[in-house]
């Protein structure tokens, strides 16, 4: 994935995110709510070494200390001081228990130790740091001691002694919290992308173009009165999904402006994604150019599209197929220049008409007498029907409903159509959310002009829209 790829996840997931970094500071408040708190002292000593007459005794005896101090501090949390210290106390634990509390650290290139003890008590805390510095000062002279009666030249002073803490040093609430952010940050973004590597299916333009490299030529929101009133041109021709349908159209005739392809097939991936609906609506803005078109109902199993327009289906297709009727005859006028052809009724073998040289001749003799000839076909992968008729048209698309199609069966369809030579005009992106960063944006709506009724959710709709609708509604 490349960079562009991953920021477009995260802003897909970013409530995941969010909610996953919201739990994770959450539960490191809880557990810093839950922990002991625990207080540090701290003091400091000060090794030096006595006596010397000259500069160079007093540079070796420098030499010496700084080489002997890292041992000095080791001796610190030592049986040898601590049993000291937990015997003058009346500790009720062992030295090894002690040691773990206690830290002596040498600053680097000095001579100083610092001696730093945690307890859940601040002022046992303190109590044990000056006690184990000042029992140190005692020991370093016994075990440094030159003779029986001699001095030992090594002297450790206590330089800073400790006092009462009065903030515990555990937990510490800056750290905890920002370590649960960083922590939170990183876990949402691998549930992210974990997420998007799962969820394979298409939501976008983003996702058709891991998929294949074929150009999306329209894009259509979402609507959800789309399955109530399918043909938006005629219910609201003014609104931004009729102008998304407009838009197809225009870049259908700038797919190859040299030779338009003139008869089109439009299909799907699986049932659901809106190839009928896009079909019809297609035919109409054609329609409205004023060109001649047939809208031919290609789906011989499932068909659906008189049934969106309010037409008869009694005859159809396969009567013209199997010879039992002429074009001119079964042909219904709908609105201007558009011409319906239905189904008519189902066959036994619809793989065999379709790919008849009856159907052959059907489309050349339909493409001499219309502008635009379109076929609404079944999904790509439900039968064979749509490879089959693909082989016999200029141009095929293919509609991708958002969120109901998955890369892979897409993937596989457009494969499926690669292996017939078939020629792909491109790819429709129906179902696209209106929010988000797969969202389509209709910059239109704000150009939209004002008409005399008003439709439900504010939406403006002809009066002689309204009359066709429901007209077709009774028959």
């Amino acid at each position: 994935m490349e960079s562009t790829n991953y920021l477009h996840v995260f802003r897909r997931s970013w409530r995941l995110i969010v909610a996953t970094l919201l739990v994770v500071v959450g539960l490191s408040a809880l557990a810093m709510t839950l922990s002991p708190r625990e207080y540090q002292a701290r003091a400091q000593l000060y090794v030096s070494t006595s006596g010397g007459d000259s500069v160079s005794d007093l540079v070796q005896g420098g030499t010496f200390t700084q080489r002997q101090v890292a041992t000095y501090a080791d001796i610190i949390r030592s049986p040898l001081v601590l049993n000291e210290v937990i015997t003058q106390m009346g500790l009720d634990e062992s030295p090894r228990g002690l040691a773990d509390r206690i830290s002596a650290v040498v600053p680097p290139n000095t001579v100083l130790i610092d001696v730093t003890v945690t307890d859940a008590d601040p002022t046992q805390a303190a109590a044990i740091a000056n006690a184990v510095t000042a029992q140190f000062t005692e020991s370093v002279q016994e075990l440094e001691q030159v003779g029986t009666d001699g001095e030992s030249p090594v002297k450790a002073t206590i330089i800073q002694p400790a006092t009462t803490p009065h903030t515990p040093s555990s937990p510490s609430p800056v750290r905890n919290l920002g370590l649960g952010v960083v922590m939170g940050l990183l876990l949402g973004a691998v549930v992210a992308i974990s997420r998007d590597l799962l969820d394979t299916r298409v939501r976008g333009e983003a996702d058709v173009q891991r998929v294949t490299n074929e150009p999306v030529i329209g894009a259509i929101a979402f609507d959800k009165d789309a399955p109530e009133h399918p043909l938006v041109l005629e219910i609201d021709p003014h609104s931004p999904r009729s102008e998304a349908f407009r838009a197809l159209r225009t870049n259908l005739l700038y797919v190859n402006p040299d030779d338009p392809a003139r008869t089109l097939l439009v299909t799907s991936t699986v049932p659901g994604e809106g190839k009928s609906t896009t079909s019809v609506n297609l035919a109409l803005t054609l329609a409205e150019t004023g060109a001649a078109v047939c809208l031919i109902e290609g789906d011989l199993r499932r068909p659906r599209m008189l049934e969106y327009m309010g037409l008869e289906s009694a005859a159809g297709l396969t009567d013209i197929l199997v010879g039992r009727a002429d074009p001119e005859d079964v042909m219904q006028p709908y609105v201007g220049g558009l011409q319906v052809l239905g189904c008519g009724a189902i066959p036994p073998n619809p793989s065999e008409l379709l790919g008849s040289t009856a159907m052959e001749r059907l489309l050349e003799r339909l493409s001499r007498d219309f502008d635009y000839v379109i076929i609404d076909a079944p999904p790509v992968l439900a039968v064979t029907d749509a490879a089959v008729l693909s082989t016999v048209v200029d141009g095929t698309m293919i509609v991708v409903g958002a969120g109901v199609v998955n890369r892979d069966p897409l993937q596989r369809a457009i494969t499926t159509l690669e292996r017939v030579d078939a020629n792909i005009l491109g790819l429709v992106l129906n179902r696209l959310p209106i929010k988000g960063p797969d969202a389509y944006s209709y910059s239109y709506e704000s150009y939209r002009p004002e008409l005399p009724v008003e439709g439900r959710e504010g939406r403006t709709v002809s009066r002689a829209a309204r009359r066709r609708a429901r007209s077709r509604a009774k028959r």
